[in-house]
């Protein structure tokens, strides 16, 4: 079953596009370096710049189509139609903003917990979303990934049900997670003719032109004046589900995992159980390698070269990471567990500005981990006895 406007959309949107004018005014969303990008040499720049571009020119015949009927009461601007200044991420931020390149974010204390390509209003009043991709690389979590961001604006707006929509200029229809995707309630997918015959709208003297910048759009919304229905406070939803997960583990009750996952509230997307003590981290790195890039570390090991162990895991894959801070730095290292159960050095987490929320509620306090919740989170998560 579908909305009204998903229905109208099915039968409206262009498969075969090939309107030079939109494609022409969805580069004025693109930065200089991106633009250039769409003619380098280069195969993954290309590819890149490319994807931008589409998912421009999916908001350009969004915006378009509105104006057609009543069953689209308004899209969200963005790009260079976002009014508003992107904010600097801090702890506490809950709610939508702009990121700095006018993409559409949802924050939960700071950090990006979701990132919609386009945000639409439909006529009964619900908020939906759409995803554009151009690859049919990386499908493997989409579909946890958009259940994540259905739930979400659920839960934000007080819907039964999320409207959805996906547009690929590449045929994903017979993947699994597309199918499952399909079967969802209120969900289109639409497929459009290649990016190959797409890119045949431009060429390199289109950079050139200057679009003139579209006035006032009807329809077009900003983002910042979006107010959920049901505000939520991700930390307070995070340290309940935190204080649930610390219960399950004391409890040792049969189940593990799946004991766990009925019990939280999932609009967390990780938690972090806290603080390891020196016992915790005997307990934790028990016969286990750490690998950081070409240097190979054991628990004896960690108290010389790190001030701090955080514990945590992701959801809704319920994997396992490991936040090591280095000694009078401001970096932590993120390590995740490898197919021969070592933990490996996976990236680094700093104050940058774009991921600044993230490090601060990351280098807080946190409480220090029972040596019985780290032996249980071990077996649990790691595959030890």
């Amino acid at each position: 079953m579908s909305t009204g406007a998903l229905d109208w959309l099915e039968e409206h949107f262009p498969r075969d596009f090939f309107d030079e004018t939109v494609a022409q005014r969805a580069l004025r969303h693109l930065g200089f370096n991106e633009k250039r990008a769409l003619f380098s040499d280069d195969y993954v720049l290309q590819r890149t710049s490319e994807g931008f571009w589409y998912e421009f020119i999916v908001y350009e015949i969004m915006l378009e189509l509105s104006l057609e009927t009543d069953r689209i009461q308004s899209i969200v601007g963005k790009g260079a139609d976002a009014s508003a200044y992107s904010v600097g991420m801090r702890p506490g931020q809950n709610g939508f903003y702009y990121s700095e390149r006018g993409s559409l974010t949802v924050r939960g204390n700071g950090q990006n917990i979701a990132e919609m390509d386009l945000l639409f209003v439909d006529g009964r009043g619900n908020m939906g979303f759409v995803e554009v991709i151009t690859s049919a690389m990386e499908l493997e979590k989409f579909y946890e990934e958009i259940h994540y961001k259905k739930t979400l604006l659920a839960s934000l707006f007080g819907q039964e049900t999320v409207p959805f929509v996906l547009v690929s200029s590449v045929d994903v229809s017979r993947y699994d997670s597309i199918l499952r995707i399909a079967e969802m309630p209120d969900s289109l997918i639409l497929i459009t003719n290649p990016m190959e015959e797409i890119r045949t709208l431009i060429y390199e003297g289109s950079l050139r032109r200057r679009p003139e910048k579209p006035g006032h759009h009807p329809k077009r919304i900003d983002l910042t004046s979006i107010r959920p229905r049901r505000p939520f406070d991700y930390k307070e939803i995070h340290d309940r589900n935190r204080d649930v997960v610390i219960r399950a583990l004391l409890s040792c009750r049969d189940g593990g995992i799946a004991v766990i996952s009925s019990a939280i509230n999932s609009l967390s997307k990780k938690i972090m159980l806290g603080t390891l003590g020196e016992a915790g981290v005997k307990a934790v790195l028990r016969d286990r390698k750490v690998r950081i890039k070409d240097t190979t570390l054991y628990a004896d090991d960690i108290k010389q070269r790190f001030s701090r162990v955080v514990i945590a895991f992701d959801i809704p894959a319920y994997t396992p990471v490991i936040y090591f801070k280095l000694k009078e730095k401001e970096v932590y290292l993120k390590l995740i567990q490898n197919a021969s159960g070592d933990l490996v050095f996976q990236g680094k987490r700093t104050p940058a500005p774009y991921m600044s929320g993230f490090y601060e509620w990351l280098d807080a306090d946190k409480p220090t981990v029972d040596s019985r919740v780290a032996e249980r989170y071990a077996s649990l998560f790691l595959g030890t006895s």
